[in-house]
């Protein structure tokens, strides 16, 4: 027999010994089907929590979304609104009214042929929704005015209708890199305010002019407006990004900063007397996890709040008082709530729970806050919890008890010493009990390259472990989390000491016998799946690779794709001055080494990373005689969103691992009920 001390202690490295009669395993379809919640924003009084709740719509191939409100301690949890969509919950200051976004559904409900989402407005205390703006564009974002008489909007500027029927013509050629187009056709943007006045709710100007504003903050008594802007759309000039404040009944502008910094995350000091911003540096674009500074606008004089701080900070709020700043930091692998006091400039913890906490929302005196939770066996849920020492949280939603009653895999925390010495941390998933591992393991690389793995609920981590594999995630140099040095550590060198962090930790885990190394795979997205695939140019020790959204020649996506951070920092220069480093560190130069089995996944419309870098990196396997394969997913970008799109790639990286990685030809999924036959 076990004794209870064995299962307790197999427990904490995350292998469960439950009966296969008492706990399931977590699944693909348990992956598409799970709902969301998330933007808790509480009241001013912090008696109630809005939030938003997504849920699955098969049938639809989408997710529906709509608002939600419960009260603080969790009770009378119900739909706020009736409209699939709604978003963007904001508390008047007052707590009288919740302000929303809402697509129009006519034209006369505001936007051009009945496109865009307004302002509506609701009574906190009962009543119907009802539209507020009728601008002649979409709302994009917006914000109260401190005495809840007035809502400021960013709205991007209109076309004269003979334009806009000039291009349903035809006339419609996009001149790239002119005026306010970048590689697509682009508008300038502006701000704008609205009275809450039903009668009387026409926008008026604060800004007008060739601009295309970002962030925005009012300030504390509703006569100014911060915010960041430039005046070209060119995706990789970020840098070019300034603060400027203007009246909010319109007039001069004034710009405070100029350099090349990508300032954000505006926010003014409950006095009005300075603003809080945020930029990796206060003169260049540096490789960095993000400052917060502080500008006085009596004298411009600028100070860092956090200077040498391993933190990466969001989510930051002044208290009423303003002695004080909260914030939600990652630290490593574990994102908690901070409190820094800007007197003397010492950060004290303030939550100790595995996990992540994100989407902070204070109340007014700051007494209390909402938040979304997540650790390694328990998906997001929406909590409040009063601001102190020792913070004891109340759940407001429970939509996954379901998930949380399922044998999961809870990660340990892993470390090992890479090729040059650096100490490089991760996540390792054992197999759930129910699966027999035999030494499999999944090499996962995250996105970035400044991603991390951190302690949140990982679904495609926990399919695997189901299935019978260890997941190991390397949060290798150049990972968020870790502070600036680990962060710069693949500065000039994408391919180099990031790989030898990856394959020295996979030597670790077969030192302990965790991974047999005959029976290995990788998988990646985004900067994963480029890091991945340059991965098997160099070696023939995995099975089988699964790539997304890679980028195999860098040389080839320097026009069309998201190229700053690699032009800057990871590889420097650029295809001409940089050459020789730009194609040796390009897996396409080398795909002629390639041995291990590929799959590869990318949307149609990703701009980040464009298709055709998988598709030649397909074919190129194909010439080499390397088991391949391509699924392309219409109308998705970076990311993959549809879900049917979604089970696709799922099912398909896992019957790519069990035939390459376990010999299991023919492994297949089991049938999803009301499922068409994939078409070829």
């Amino acid at each position: 027999m076990r004794s209870a001390a064995f299962v307790l202690a197999l427990a904490a490295v995350g292998i469960d010994l439950a009966p296969a009669s008492a706990q399931s395993g977590f699944t693909i379809d348990h992956a598409v089907d799970m709902g969301s919640v998330g933007s808790p924003r509480i009241s001013p009084d912090g008696g109630r929590v809005l939030f938003t709740r997504s849920e699955l719509d098969w049938k639809d191939n989408e997710r529906d979304s709509r608002l939600w409100i419960a009260g603080a301690d969790g009770s009378d949890a119900r739909p706020f609104t009736s409209a699939e969509g709604d978003g963007s919950a904001a508390w008047s200051p007052d707590g009288r009214w919740v302000a929303f976004l809402r697509s129009a559904r006519s034209e006369e409900d505001g936007g051009p042929g009945g496109e865009g989402r307004q302002i509506w407005l609701i009574r906190t205390d009962g009543g119907e929704a009802r539209q507020l703006t009728r601008h002649a564009s979409a709302v994009r974002r917006y914000e109260w005015t401190p005495d809840s008489r007035r809502l400021v909007f960013l709205a991007e500027d209109t076309v004269p209708k003979t334009v806009r029927d000039a291009r349903k013509d035809g006339d419609d050629a996009v001149f790239v890199n002119e005026g306010p187009n970048g590689q697509t056709r682009g508008s300038y943007t502006n701000l704008w305010w609205a009275p809450v006045d039903f009668d009387d709710a026409d926008a008026r100007p604060v800004t007008s002019g060739d601009r295309l504003i970002g962030d925005f903050a009012v300030s504390p008594d509703g006569g100014q407006v911060a915010f960041t802007y430039r005046t070209e759309n060119h995706r990789n000039d970020g840098h070019r990004s300034e603060i400027a404040v203007v009246p909010l009944e319109g007039g001069e502008i004034r710009t405070l900063t100029s350099n090349e910094a990508p300032e954000s995350g505006l926010q003014w000091t409950p006095d009005g007397r300075a603003l809080l911003f945020t930029a990796p540096s206060l003169e260049t674009w540096e490789l960095d996890q993000g400052n917060l500074y502080l500008m006085s606008l009596a004298d411009g004089a600028v100070r860092q709040l956090i200077p040498e701080s391993t933190l990466a900070v969001r989510g930051e709020a002044f208290t009423p008082d303003g002695r004080y700043l909260d914030f939600v930091a990652l630290d490593r692998t574990v994102a908690s709530f901070y409190r820094l006091d800007l007197r003397n400039g010492r950060v004290r913890k303030m939550s100790d729970w595995d996990g992540t906490v994100s989407s902070p929302s204070w109340s007014r005196d700051h007494g209390m806050v909402a938040f979304t939770h997540s650790d390694p066996t328990s998906p997001g849920e929406v909590f409040t919890g009063r601001f102190e020492d020792g913070i004891v949280r109340t759940a407001i939603t429970d939509v996954h008890a379901d998930i949380r009653a399922l044998a999961l895999s809870r990660p340990e925390t892993v470390t090992w010493t890479s090729e040059d010495g650096t100490q490089i941390e991760g996540l390792l998933y054992r197999p759930t009990a129910r699966a027999a591992s035999r030494g499999a393991l999944i090499l996962e690389i995250h996105g970035g390259p400044a991603g991390v793995f951190a302690r949140g609920f990982d679904a495609d981590a926990q399919i695997l472990a189901a299935q019978g594999y260890a997941v190991l995630q390397p949060n290798v140099r150049g990972s968020s989390g870790y502070g600036d040095a680990l962060l710069r550590g693949n500065m000039n060198d994408i391919g180099g000491g990031d790989y030898q962090d990856l394959m020295t930790g996979v030597d670790a885990m077969i030192q302990r016998g965790i991974a047999h190394p005959d029976s290995l795979a990788v998988k990646g997205w985004s900067y994963g799946g480029i890091l991945g695939g340059w991965t098997i140019t160099r070696t023939d020790r995995f099975g089988a690779a699964s790539l997304g959204a890679m980028v195999s020649d860098w040389p080839s996506e320097f026009g069309v794709g998201f190229n700053f951070d690699v032009s800057r920092w990871y590889l420097g220069g650029d295809p001409w001055s940089n050459s020789e480093l730009w194609r040796e560190r390009s897996a396409y130069t080398h795909a002629d080494r390639v041995r291990t089995p590929t799959i590869l996944f990318h949307g149609d419309e990703d701009s980040t990373d464009t298709m055709g870098q998988s598709m030649n990196f397909h074919v190129a396997l194909r010439h080499h005689g390397v088991p391949t394969r391509f699924i392309r997913f219409p109308r998705e970008g970076h990311g993959i969103s549809e879900p049917r799109h979604h089970r696709t790639r799922l099912v398909e990286e896992l019957r790519w691992f069990e035939r390459y990685v376990r010999g299991n030809e023919h492994w297949t999924a089991p049938e999803r009920r009301g499922q068409a036959k994939p078409v070829a």
